[in-house]
C-alpha cells in the first residue's frame, strides 16, 4: 500500500497554523516599518514640495537649504540603517540604538528648520504648512523608538543575566 493518500492530509496539517502559533510582528517589526513608512512619505511626497528659493529673505532661504540639505541626509541615513538592521541575521540593541540616534537628528533638524523659519516669520505659507507635516511625520516615532530601545536592552540585560 502506497501512503499517497497521506501526502495531502499532511500538506493540511502543516498548511494551518493552529491556533496561538501565529507569529504577530514584534515591537521592533511595527516600529521599523512605520518608521519606513514616515521616511518614504518625507522623502516622495514632503521634501520635493519644499522650495527654499520661495522664501523672502536670502538669510531664511540660505538656513532653509543648509537645514533642508541635513535634513535630507540624515533622513537617507536613518532609511539605509533600518535596510542594514533588517538584513543582520542576529540584531543588537546598539543596531536599534543607531537608528533611534537618527531619528533624534532628524527632529533636531526639523526643530532648527521650523525655528529659524519662525523666528524671521517671513517664510511662505507653502514651506510652513509643509514643515509642520514634516514634524507631524517624524515625531511620534522618536519616544517610541525611545520606549522600544529600552525594552531591547532590558531585553538583553535580562537574557545575559546569570
Amino acid at each position: 500500500m502506497k501512503p499517497v493518500w497521506f501526502l495531502p492530509l499532511l500538506f493540511l496539517a502543516l498548511a494551518i497554523p493552529v491556533r496561538g502559533q501565529t507569529k504577530l510582528p514584534s515591537k521592533v517589526d511595527s516600529l521599523l516599518q512605520s518608521a519606513s513608512e514616515a521616511l518614504n512619505n518625507y522623502q516622495q511626497q514632503i521634501a520635493p514640495d519644499i522650495h527654499c528659493a520661495d522664501e523672502t529673505e536670502e538669510p531664511l532661504r540660505y538656513a532653509c537649504e543648509v537645514f533642508l540639505e541635513r535634513l535630507n541626509s540624515d533622513v537617507q541615513d536613518a532609511a539605509t540603517k533600518i535596510a542594514t538592521y533588517r538584513q543582520l541575521t542576529t540584531p543588537q540593541s546598539v543596531d536599534l540604538f543607531d537608528i533611534y540616534e537618527d531619528f533624534h537628528g532628524i527632529m533636531d533638524d526639523v526643530r532648527l528648520l521650523a525655528a529659524y523659519s519662525e523666528s524671521y516669520e517671513l517664510h511662505s505659507q507653502h514651506n510652513h504648512d509643509l514643515f509642520a507635516d514634516t514634524h507631524n511625520n517624524f515625531v511620534k516615532l522618536t519616544p517610541w523608538f525611545g520606549s522600544v530601545v529600552r525594552d531591547s536592552i532590558q531585553q538583553t540585560d535580562k537574557c545575559s543575566a546569570p
